[in-house]
């Protein structure tokens, strides 16, 4: 794609989320917080997300795809409704193939999709802006994570192989999925390191970040 072609306002940011039910999500925490704490955790990523979210479509448009794992009408998506898509996420389905539908998804409807994490703090609106302005000029865009995976990972076409032959969950799937890009000779961008909210320490880490 050239990058004349390239418009922010094409850009769909996809969220993969749980219904933030206790006993559902940040299952880690559990055993250092308990379930409604650690669910508690959940619905501040997530409002946290919405916010950033939120400010950066107002200033640069675009869309928020929210494909929801469990009750798309729970209480915790009412502030997403006016700057959301809700689609519902398959199950018995691995984390590639999700986001791989999510992907898909979002291309057949002429907009350039970069999947983005609930639980990665430092995906500020500076940092997203700066994912636009490396995809202007790059096919792909990826955050590698302090933990082997990835935050964020935006293209302009689908590659099935990045889904694919991976051991999601684990500290290979930034390595494995870099491989990739290198060997289908993709035009990326790799932007700065990021960090996910998945043990107690992280919990206090972001903390820290709050106003």
């Amino acid at each position: 794609m050239e990058n004349k072609a390239f418009n922010s306002a094409s850009v769909e940011w996809i969220v993969l989320s749980k219904a933030p039910v206790a006993g559902d999500v940040k299952t880690r925490l559990i055993p250092a917080l308990g379930k409604q704490v650690a669910c508690d955790v959940y619905c501040q990523l997530l409002k946290r997300l919405q916010e950033t979210l939120r400010q950066l479509i107002t200033s640069k448009g675009g869309y928020v795809a929210l494909w929801v794992a469990g009750d798309c009408n729970h209480e915790a998506f009412n502030s997403w409704a006016d700057i959301s898509t809700f689609y519902q996420q398959p199950t018995n389905t691995d984390l590639g193939e999700r986001m791989s539908m999510a992907v898909q998804s979002s291309l057949s409807r002429g907009r350039i999709p970069v999947l983005i994490g609930v639980d990665v703090p430092n995906l500020t609106e500076t940092y997203l802006n700066n994912c636009l302005d490396q995809l202007a000029s790059h096919d792909l865009v990826i955050s590698p994570a302090e933990d082997g995976g990835y935050g964020l990972l935006g293209m302009k076409q689908f590659y099935p192989e990045l889904f694919t032959n991976k051991n999601w969950g684990t500290n290979t799937v930034f390595e494995s999925t870099k491989s990739d890009i290198e060997s289908l000779k993709i035009s990326a961008a790799y932007l700065p390191l990021v960090w996910d909210v998945d043990e107690i320490a992280d919990v206090e880490r972001f903390m820290l970040t709050q106003p």
